[in-house]
């Protein structure tokens, strides 16, 4: 992998120190050379890939969330992933332009194993999105739901970190595909360009390990948007769950059950449920109830860095709980187990359009239509 970004996590560690001389806007520049995990003995963790320089785009040093950078290419890219929409016809032919874009500029394209035949005239090969891979670019034509199942194929623990991401909005809503693919040709032409910075957003991923009595762990798998707890099917009656965090006991659920989403997710099924909307670059888990049966259970943000626990009841009259990962169901929770959740140290990295947060607040008001109504009168009277 070419390129890759430095995240870094907070515990209690202190403070990190400043440059004493900083441009504006500020950069934090750094080159890394080998791929490792390097561990500072407060416990706060660098998340490194090979041959890398990354430069934070927030403007004061002071006030960091380490989210938000620019990426440079050290090395051109060689190795491209492409990850289409399943069974759609126009996403195939559309996949087809691109690849062909590719092979004549002398990179390698990769594509998933159920798709190799979907490209019987083209130089592509199969992918394991193994480690070894060493991909250097994701390419997603697609929605969401494409670029959830991208995150997915880089799911399993083995997995260090991530290559950068581009998506391209060929689905039915794509509030996170920030390019167009009317213009895709242009786009990959710049971010293939080694001399071109890049915005990206380190979006957060959680890392869910669902354990059993002796805390041993059953299966794991990182999200990118939410896991879902909740009555299973035919249960009948109110669930309950107990809600650690930190080791904690905070309350007993009670309800259809709960979402745990990450600041991408927030726009989901958590917002349906009454959760906020939180920009991706904001580094916080939010905890969102479903139909909860007490009025004063109300949906909570709390530091991305807290472990939260929740355990179905050894008492509690079901005998399994549903448990959902990004919309996939993985084993159920049974009376006694738990399920853990904590940040993944490696979150994915989306090349954005726009720096900072302009593709997701255009996006709440372009795609989701936030704030907007039907008016009688013009507004102009209150425009900027």
């Amino acid at each position: 992998m070419r390129i890759s970004w430095l995240a870094r996590r907070w515990c209690s560690s202190p403070a990190p120190s400043v440059p004493t001389q900083v441009t504006s806007p500020s950069v934090d520049t750094h080159f890394i050379t080998e791929c490792d995990v390097v561990r500072k003995r407060t416990g706060a963790d660098f998340v490194v890939g090979r041959r890398v320089c990354l430069e934070w785009e927030d403007s004061d040093p002071l006030l960091r969330l380490r989210r938000r950078a620019r990426l440079r290419w050290v090395q051109p890219p060689g190795k491209i992933l492409l990850v289409k929409k399943w069974k759609c016809s126009a996403t195939t032919k559309a996949a087809s332009f691109v690849i062909s874009w590719l092979a004549a500029r002398g990179l390698e394209v990769l594509v998933e194993q159920n798709c190799v035949n979907d490209f019987p005239t083209l130089p592509v090969r199969p992918s394991t999105c193994g480690p070894s891979e060493q991909i250097d670019l994701i390419v997603v034509l697609g929605g969401d739901g494409t670029l959830l199942h991208a995150s997915r194929l880089f799911s399993t623990r083995s997995h260090g970190p991530l290559p950068p991401c581009v998506t391209f909005g060929l689905g039915s809503l794509g509030f996170m595909a920030n390019f167009s693919f009317d213009k895709w040709s242009s786009v990959m032409e710049r971010i293939i360009k080694t001399e071109t910075p890049l915005h990206a957003t380190l979006r957060t991923r959680l890392l869910c390990q669902l354990k059993d009595q002796n805390q041993e762990v059953i299966h794991a798998q990182k999200v990118l948007n939410d896991l879902v707890v909740c009555q299973a099917t035919g249960s009948g009656g109110i669930g309950k769950f107990k809600l650690f965090i930190d080791n904690h006991f905070i309350t007993l659920i009670e309800g259809d059950g709960v979402i745990v989403s990450t600041p991408s997710g927030s726009t989901g099924y958590n917002m349906s449920c009454g959760g906020a909307m939180v920009a991706p670059s904001v580094p916080c888990t939010l905890l969102t109830p479903i139909a909860p049966s007490s009025l004063s259970f109300r949906p909570i943000l709390i530091n991305e860095q807290s472990v939260v626990e929740i355990v179905l009841p050894t008492q509690a009259r079901a005998k399994m709980a549903q448990t959902v990962c990004d919309g996939r169901k993985i084993p159920d929770l049974l009376p006694g187990h738990r399920v853990s959740i904590t940040t993944s140290k490696f979150p994915l990295p989306v090349i954005n359009l726009q720096q900072l947060d302009h593709d997701w607040l255009d996006g709440i008001t372009n795609k989701l239509k936030w704030n907007q109504r039907g008016a009688n009168q013009s507004d102009d009277d209150y425009e900027v």
